[in-house]
């Protein structure tokens, strides 16, 4: 397993992190800042530039959906690799998003790129690019197709899927290498959905309450994790571009996807049970009243309809269809990333979460508030 100074170090040039200031992005520049890349050989690029900030790195705001923007900070920093981690918040209520960023912006990332002849992209997809409704996911492979409309016609999903097909479909074309990172669903500090969702439910006391029996083992990835998966991706995508003669089928890492994940599934539920005790606000599953999915679904959508009504046209925070998640089997293989990429996760899921949940403590401190 590669040491993470000595995966850093071979990644000579410029790092261009695209969304680095979001939960994976600075999670990336922070990886590459404590394993010795001068900050002044990164930079990120993102439509706001206000969270998340390291000294000395050059933050440039722009919209993935202008390619003057994106020509334009190419052209400043001449990055040698692209990991871009740009990506909506998949529950926002302006959908015309998703296709700006996920596909239109990244065609003007792959334009740009092909047309300043920068070497290399990693792409972060989803791995609901190849989730078919709320159907159970059992080791899932990169060998299961990606679907036209999954996650029954999600937006959100359909728009990542194009963005990747647009990636990969680009490696090997104008000196561009690239490959697609699948990411299960990711936490770590800095995460304002999962865990603090999980802490709002011990703080309430709904953590006593269940949708469905919680036997779902489900696959997660502890940001640090996933930021050094991509970064490994660049590491092989960068041997690649300097290998003479062909790679082997079996050893190729440009034009490829890769599922990653912590490689430890766990029951959905008993992360939230972990989380919501880890912050203060311990639960036994002994006392949790588990709920059939089918009865809050129901109410669900009465509640849904209710609030569109009353906001004319808006959404509520919490909706039956990401209710199913929570009832759901999703487990993905990640032989390939290990066997590929060298990828093994560093941080447990435990730490992870732990280090998730005192840094929503410590952000609730500072502000003078109790979480």
């Amino acid at each position: 397993m590669i040491s993470p100074e000595h995966l850093v170090k071979s990644l000579d040039g410029h790092i261009m992190v695209i969304g680095g200031c979001g939960l994976l992005g600075h999670h990336v520049v922070k990886f590459l800042l404590e394993n010795g890349k001068p900050a002044s050989d990164i930079s990120v690029f993102d439509i706001t530039t206000k969270n998340n900030l390291y000294p000395d790195v050059l933050y440039i705001a722009g919209h993935l959906s202008s390619k003057s923007d994106v020509s334009a900070a190419f052209s400043r920093t001449k990055p040698l690799i692209l990991i871009n981690v740009a990506s909506p918040d998949a529950m926002t209520p302006d959908k015309r998003v998703f296709a700006r960023c996920n596909i239109n912006g990244v065609q003007n990332i792959v334009d740009c790129a092909q047309e300043q002849g920068i070497r290399i992209l990693v792409h972060s997809s989803s791995s609901e690019v190849i989730q078919d409704s709320y159907y159970d996911m059992i080791w899932a492979t990169e060998e299961w197709p990606v679907l036209e409309n999954p996650v029954n016609g999600s937006e959100y999903a359909k728009t990542k899927a194009i963005g990747e097909k647009i990636v990969l479909a680009a490696n090997g074309k104008k000196g561009l290498l690239t490959t697609a990172i699948r990411l299960c669903t990711i936490f770590g500090e800095g995460d304002v959905v999962i865990t603090r969702h999980f802490i709002e439910l011990g703080r309430s006391g709904k953590i006593r309450f269940q949708v469905g029996q919680g036997k779902n083992l489900y696959d997660f990835i502890y940001a640090g994790n996933a930021a050094e998966g991509h970064l490994l991706a660049a590491k092989a995508l960068l041997r690649a571009a300097n290998q003479d003669g062909p790679i082997a089928e079996k050893e190729r890492v440009d034009g490829e996807a890769f599922n990653l994940t912590n490689g430890d599934p766990w029951l959905f539920w008993g992360v939230a049970r972990f989380v919501s005790t880890a912050a203060g606000y311990p639960i036994e599953e002994k006392d949790v009243w588990k709920i059939p999915m089918e009865i809050v679904c129901f109410f669900m959508a009465i509640w849904e309809f209710i609030y569109w009504v009353a906001t004319l046209g808006g959404e509520p925070e919490i909706k039956a269809r990401m209710l199913r998640y929570t009832e759901q089997v999703r487990t993905f293989d990640i032989t390939k990333a290990r066997e590929r990429l060298g990828y093994k996760p560093r941080v447990s899921i435990e730490d992870g979460l732990r280090r998730g949940v005192a840094w929503h403590v410590e952000k609730s401190k500072n502000s003078g508030k109790t979480e």
